[in-house]
Parts: structure tokens; sequence; C-alpha cells
């Protein structure tokens, strides 16, 4: 345990330390490959994200943490507002949040083995946009929340459920399918 604490914690500051040396605190807005740095400083970025991923046979620092309040510590280093009793990829998660700092996370949600994507990339067209889970939210393992959607309070993605682009969950609401579809209305919680 030791030796993985001496490993990782310089793996995951280094993380840090490039991301906010590259990238810095990112914006909504459009960064099409063609007429702006930011997506060749983002792959810059990612070649420093391969030391914690390869490392533990290949299972990853942030694997050993996933659930845990320290994971929610790291992504607050990386500039997301994340609220209190979050529970973040108990799981695991594949991707992670790729776009912490254009994420909100309200107090008491819960977000599995799901994706938080806040950019949307279309034949060289690269735009992040914000993205906000609301108090009480669910997001159940293998789930997608796409660029620009939010969910309100108590709202609950259940398994395998895609919410597009620009949708948002009504306060209470249940929603499944892929693409989302509304299943059920009320409180879940």
């Amino acid at each position: 345990i030791a030796s993985m604490l001496i490993f990782s914690l310089p793996c995951l500051c280094i993380e840090i330390s490039a991301k906010w040396a590259f990238l810095g605190f990112r914006r909504e807005g459009s960064y099409d490959w063609d007429k702006s740095s930011y997506c060749q400083r983002w792959q810059f970025f990612l070649s420093t994200v391969r030391l914690r991923t390869h490392c533990f046979d290949s299972y990853g620092v942030l694997n050993h943490i996933t659930g845990s309040a320290w994971l929610v510590l790291y992504f607050r280093a990386l500039g997301s507002s994340i609220g209190r009793n979050v529970c973040l990829y108990p799981n695991g998660g594949d991707p992670l949040m790729t776009e912490p700092e254009l994420v909100k996370i309200e107090d008491d949600v819960c977000v599995d083995d799901a994706s938080l994507i806040a950019h949307v990339n279309t034949r060289g067209h690269f735009t992040l946009n914000k993205m906000k889970v609301d108090r009480g939210c669910v997001l159940k393992s293998g789930t997608r929340l796409l660029s620009g959607a939010s969910m309100e309070e108590n709202s609950i993605l259940l398994e395998h459920t895609l919410f597009p682009s620009g949708m948002i969950a009504p306060k209470g609401s249940c929603w499944q399918g892929w693409p989302a579809q509304e299943v059920a209305k009320g409180s879940f919680v």
C-alpha cells in the first residue's frame, strides 16, 4: 500500500498540474480543430493522463479510489463543482468526467458507471457545453449524459440510458432507453 501511495500521488499531481498548465479553466464554446489550439493542447494533456491510466498493470490509479471522497477531491482539483454527499463511480467508469470544470454536481448525487461528456466532436467541429446534475439525482450503470444536457432535482437515469445533448430531465422524472424516454414521473427519493 505504501508503494502504491508513493507512486499514485506524484502521478495525480503531475496530471492536475498538466491540466492547469496546458488547458487552464475550460469554458463553453466552439474549438474547431482547424481554428483553435485547444484540441492539440487537449491531446498533449491526454499523454500525461497515460501515467495514471497505465500503472498498476493498467488498472490505473483512480480505480483504487472510485466511490470515495478522494475521487471527489480529485475532480474538484480539476475544477469541477461538486456538492456534499456525492458518490462518484462506485463501480468504476469509462470514461470518467472528460471536462470536469464544465460539470456541476449538486448535493446527494450518485453517479455509478456512467459517462458525463461535456464535449461534442463532429467532423472537426469541437464544442464544449456545461452540464448540471441537480440535488438528489442518480445516474445508474451504463448511462451517458451528453454535452449540454441537465438533470433537475431527484431525476433518475436508469441503466443503459443515453440522455442526448440539450435535453433536460424534469424534477422527479425517471428515464430509460437509447435515446432516453421518460418512463415515470413522481418522487423516487
